[in-house]
């Protein structure tokens, strides 16, 4: 098919098309902010995902990757030709002699392998600086959800103190109530006005608290200063039943520390391996046409060079740092890995205590705080109970409730450092990480 038969949009569709997936991309990371701030609760998957697609750091860190790789493929080239050219200038204006001139071009040939055990040492090298950047996700995606937890407890805490200030209006009516009737003392309304005030003074404290929390996460997601969407009323508490050795087996295999420090081991082993190599000469071979020379036949040259490796010294240096280089690779990957199991232990043994505190506040504590606050307030209208058992039942209900949102963003807070310790990344798993 030729150009002129092609219509004016088919051509734009074919020329548009190798961007178009460049377009769908930006859009894709726009749209994630975008729904974000947009949405009527802040979603806590889509500000992970903002966060990492929007972070600076994680930037910085491809960035790194696209290096580490870029270098990896020109390690290991070969060297470029050196090409020589010289004349005698007395020659060109001699009536005796021909003008003299030669050309030269010689190549440096490694023939032991040398080129191959540096690009080897390279490639290892630059996929150690993706797991670093992989190591960097995850860190980032732990940090994301931990302060969108204490995000949500923020928001629970300031729901709690309304919640609270409506209660204590209603019995400071019906202690006026009272007081009017001649059945209390003005005494009771007053305390009630003291215990408003308090609120209002922890009000101020709790919004501080939560423009922190705001400017942190605005901070995460590179973006300017300015308000974000309430957090959910509640958030699902999932349950974990995995036994602590198979996470180990799944932490083992899937933290990208461990594949860094081994990927590191594989550079250093490769240029183990180049060091010894070093000890034997490299081959330059040279073709040279020499017109300094009189006898037409001995004008054409080649020849072949071979460097003299007999600095024993600096040699034996280099292969006694590569496998110390070796070694030191190993070592701190037994000590990650050491250091995965106490992370696992830690995280898995703060998820069990949070989990039965989570049961024991929501199942036990909050229902029972919630019906002697009911029960005390029947008995005050009805003149059996005084107006402080009130106040206390009442501030014995804020506590457990507020102990609960804690105990909840502490248990999400848990679980993931638990995620963090096990190193798993469903972006990963999905083919989503990418340079």
């Amino acid at each position: 098919m030729s150009l002129r038969v092609l219509s004016q949009g088919t051509l734009l569709a074919l020329l548009a098309f190798p961007v178009l997936p460049f377009i769908a991309a930006a859009q894709t990371r726009g749209d994630a902010l975008d729904s974000l701030v947009s949405a009527p609760f802040l979603d806590g998957p889509l500000f992970e995902r903002a966060v990492l697609e929007r972070n600076p750091t994680l930037g910085a860190w491809r960035a790194a990757w696209k290096a580490a790789e870029a270098q990896a493929d020109r390690a290991g080239a070969w060297d470029d030709p050196i090409v020589e050219v010289m004349t005698a200038p007395q020659s060109w204006s001699s009536s005796t002699v021909d003008p003299a001139t030669m050309a030269s071009i010689s190549q440096r040939l490694p023939i032991f392998g040398q080129r191959g055990l540096e690009g080897r040492a390279a490639r290892a090298g630059a996929r150690a600086v993706g797991e670093d950047y992989r190591t960097a996700r995850l860190d980032m995606r732990r940090e994301a959800r931990r302060v969108y937890y204490d995000y949500y407890l923020a928001t629970r805490r300031l729901a709690v103190n309304g919640e609270l200030k409506e209660l204590l209006g209603q019995f400071r009516r019906i202690a006026v109530g009272k007081y009017s009737a001649g059945t209390a003392g003005l005494n009771d309304a007053l305390q009630a006005d003291v215990e408003l005030a308090m609120l209002d003074h922890e009000l101020v404290a709790l919004g501080r608290e939560r423009r922190v929390l705001v400017a942190r996460m605005n901070a995460l997601l590179r973006r300017e200063p300015g308000p974000l969407p309430e957090s959910p009323a509640a958030i699902a508490l999932p349950m974990i039943s995995t036994r602590l050795d198979s996470l180990r087996a799944l932490a083992l295999a899937s933290r990208p520390e461990l594949r860094s420090w081994s990927e590191r081991r594989r550079a250093k082993e490769a240029e183990r391996s180049l060091a010894g190599r070093n000890r034997l000469p490299d081959l330059t071979v040279t073709a040279r046409y020499d017109r300094f020379m009189e006898e037409r036949e001995w004008r054409p040259q080649f020849g072949v060079g071979l460097n003299l490796p007999i600095q024993l010294g600096r040699l034996g240096a280099a292969e006694r740092e590569a496998r110390a280089g070796v070694e030191q690779m190993e070592l701190k990957r037994q000590a990650a890995e050491a250091e995965i199991g106490f992370q696992l232990e830690s995280a898995s043994a703060g998820v069990e205590e949070t989990e039965h505190e989570l049961h024991i506040m929501r199942d036990r504590v909050v229902p029972v705080t919630e019906r002697a606050l009911q029960g005390i307030r029947a008995s005050y209208e009805n003149n059996r109970a005084d107006f402080l058992a009130l106040l206390n039942a009442e501030r014995d209900l804020a506590r457990a409730r507020l102990d609960l949102y804690r105990v909840e963003a502490t248990y999400l807070q848990d679980l993931a450092d638990l995620d963090r310790a096990v190193g798993l990344d469903p972006d990963s798993a999905s083919g989503e990480v990418r340079r």
